[in-house]
């Protein structure tokens, strides 16, 4: 992402904006380790139940409340290990993004969280991409919401939660942001999917268990019990 827009007003407001959405439907946390990266470089998940948080980024020197330095797509965690992952407009600029969000959901521990926040294609935000002078940032690869919660599906994960937000263009949050949010509470109500920015917070699911079949043995001296002969029942002929 270009380091000039994650410096302009605009990011600044929309930093802001999710992280009072992402602080209102994240629910309560149990556990241990929050792992958060962004592809601005903000940490969006401000305070939290678990008791150690961890911000990384992909490359160095860019934010000096980084903690660590690693590859989206090469997470340097080993499985099942994080309570909760956050990824922050990650997916939108990634070269291989399945690969970004299959590397999060490997090290999520069963029944932990996985939070993605990415820029809509289909909405006023998206669009504006491809105008001569846009707002948004260049090099996105936006995903759409149901492709993301395709993929969540296929790795294990049940969406809990699906957010929309940012329903006006971007310059209405930069220059107009009272009105902005207003509007997001109204359509964010009606349950409208074309909002900007989604937000969506997945559950792993607690994999299947195997039932153990019991393992027979012989006991010394004994066959296999045959059930003896009867006459119950039976006629009985010359009498």
């Amino acid at each position: 992402m270009d380091n000039q827009w994650r410096k302009s007003n605009l990011a600044k407001k929309l930093i802001e904006f999710e992280v009072e959405k992402l602080a209102a439907c994240l629910p309560d946390l149990n556990g241990h380790y929050l792992l958060q990266y962004s592809a601005l470089n903000e940490m969006v998940v401000k305070s939290s139940t678990l008791k150690h948080h961890f911000l990384a980024s992909e490359e160095p020197g860019q934010n000096g409340s980084s903690q660590l330095q690693m590859n989206y797509q090469q997470l340097p965690f080993r499985e099942n290990c994080l309570d909760c992952v956050v990824a922050h407009h990650v997916l939108d600029f990634n070269a291989s993004p399945h690969q970004c969000l299959r590397e999060a959901a490997r090290t999520v521990v069963p029944n932990g969280y996985l939070v993605i926040v990415g820029f809509n294609p289909w909405s006023a935000w998206g669009w504006s991409r491809l105008m001569p002078r846009t707002l948004m940032p260049a090099g996105g690869r936006h995903l759409s919401r149901r492709r993301v919660i395709d993929w969540l599906t296929l790795l294990g994960f049940r969406v809990e939660q699906s957010q929309s937000a940012l329903f006006m263009p971007p310059f209405a949050l930069r220059y107009f942001p009272d009105a902005s949010k207003k509007l997001d509470a109204l359509l964010g109500d009606m349950g409208s999917p074309f909002g900007g920015v989604y937000i969506l917070i997945a559950r792993k699911l607690v994999a299947g268990r195997t039932p153990v079949r019991p393992q027979w043995r012989v006991l010394a001296g004994r066959r296999i019990p045959v059930v003896a002969p009867t006459t119950r029942g039976a006629r009985v002929a010359n009498r």
